[in-house]
């Protein structure tokens, strides 16, 4: 059978669209099927013709509504026959119509009809085939030259040297330069969202650590200057996080850590602030924090993006532990002995993580120093903790002093240490 021009005839009625057909046939034209128009898209998806004709006694909105999907499901030009209807020549458009003419459908009118719209209809195929091309193109281009930006940034590349890596990924996973482009996009924000909510488990410990220096008298500028810092940071983090577009399942775990820093903001801000009550605000944005970090890291699917959740976990126990620690020599006995304890096994966890950095693959030289740094810095701290009697009664001035230089100390080399992971090749390009 030849296909070239091969129809489906539609009417309203299965019956009229038998007639059609006959009437095509006996003129020599090839009919693929019949069918009436409530079934149309169905039986042209199913016969594949190369058009459709449609032949009715009236065509109204209904009709055109019924032929618009076909559109969608699979472009085919239809030819209407019936009675002029000028207030639908739009409608008419959308819904695929390529020719109407007057009803009956005449097959000498047809035959010189046909070849022509079907003609049109395969350059206007071949020309919005070529516009997507073009589209995908230019979209791969955009995907390659924010790559190039990404990489440059983060490695401190020339454009060539970042558009050489990427060609070189693209050989190596046989993908388009473009993919390639696109997946270390996606890496970057996947690795800055991570970041960002892992930000908000520290800012929760900073916060109090910095009311706990004020309230001991440790400094006090310095740490009134520390809790505003903190403020302003977890309400930047909020504000980039808020942003995201997410799945419906991890915006439960966004909002709620939302309403917990809403909470510890307002606790923190009262004149004479609670530091049990305000710790405990805290203590729930770090959980809600937490969880949305973990599905975050979940969500991206890339394995790699647990260096920088762990990473930036130890900003946060840097402040726990000086927090917990600081806490001991403010609270009641029984509350100052419990976070005495506390800041021994926070310290247990950070020296484990600590060894777990230095073992992990992603390191690199840069990251291996800044590794080093820490390591030094941490064991200041852990003598600071010592010094400052951390779980045999209050703490002495200068282990005060020591924990609060030592924390933030620690907690700058972290910063580092996460975006050197969150920028490192092994993330971005996976």
């Amino acid at each position: 059978m030849d296909r070239s021009e091969s129809l489906l005839a539609a009417a309203p009625s299965a019956e009229a669209a038998e007639a059609l057909a006959g009437r095509l046939r006996g003129a020599g034209r090839t009919v693929v099927g019949t069918t009436a128009c409530c079934n149309l898209v169905r039986e042209a998806v199913r016969l594949a013709p190369q058009g459709v004709v449609v032949e009715a006694t009236e065509v109204d909105a209904e009709l055109l509504a019924t032929l618009a999907p076909l559109q969608a499901a699979r472009p085919l030009p239809v030819l209407v026959f019936a009675p002029a209807a000028p207030d639908l020549a739009a409608a008419a458009c959308d819904a695929g119509v390529w020719h109407w003419g007057e009803a009956p459908c005449e097959p000498a009118a047809l035959a010189l009809t046909l070849p022509l719209v079907l003609h049109w209809f395969h350059r206007q195929q071949a020309l919005q085939h070529e516009l997507t091309a073009a589209q995908a193109r230019l979209d791969e281009r955009k995907w390659v030259d924010r790559a190039k930006g990404v990489l440059m940034s983060a490695q401190q590349l020339s454009e060539p040297d970042a558009f050489a890596l990427l060609r070189t990924a693209s050989m190596q996973t046989n993908l388009r330069v473009g993919e390639v482009s696109r997946a270390v996009i996606e890496a970057a924000e996947a690795a800055d969202a991570v970041n960002r909510a892992g930000q908000l488990r520290m800012l929760s410990q900073r916060i109090v650590k910095a009311l706990a220096l004020t309230q001991l008298g440790i400094e006090r500028a310095s740490a009134e200057a520390l809790q505003q810092d903190s403020l302003a940071r977890a309400q930047a983090s909020i504000d980039h996080l808020s942003t995201l577009a997410l799945p419906e399942d991890v915006q439960p775990l966004r909002a709620a850590a939302l309403a917990s820093w809403q909470d510890l903001q307002r606790a923190a801000a009262q004149v004479a602030a609670d530091l049990g009550s305000v710790d405990a605000f805290a203590q729930r944005l770090l959980d809600d924090a937490q969880g949305l970090t973990d599905a975050l890291e979940q969500l991206s699917g890339r394995r790699s993006l647990h260096v920088i959740n762990l990473s930036g976990r130890q900003r946060m126990l840097s402040q726990r532990i000086a927090k917990q620690a600081l806490l001991a020599g403010c609270l009641p006995e029984a509350a100052a002995q419990a976070a005495a304890a506390a800041a021994l096994a926070s310290a247990t966890e950070f020296d484990a993580a600590l060894q777990q950095l230095e073992r992990s693959p992603l390191a690199g030289e840069e990251i291996r120093a800044t590794l080093a740094i820490a390591r030094g810095q941490w064991q200041r701290l852990l003598e600071g903790m010592r010094g400052a009697g951390a779980g045999a009664g209050r703490p002495a001035r200068d282990g005060r002093l020591a924990l609060a230089r030592e924390s933030e100390a620690l907690l700058q080399s972290f910063e580092r240490l996460t975006s050197l992971y969150e920028h490192s090749m092994q993330v971005l390009l996976g």
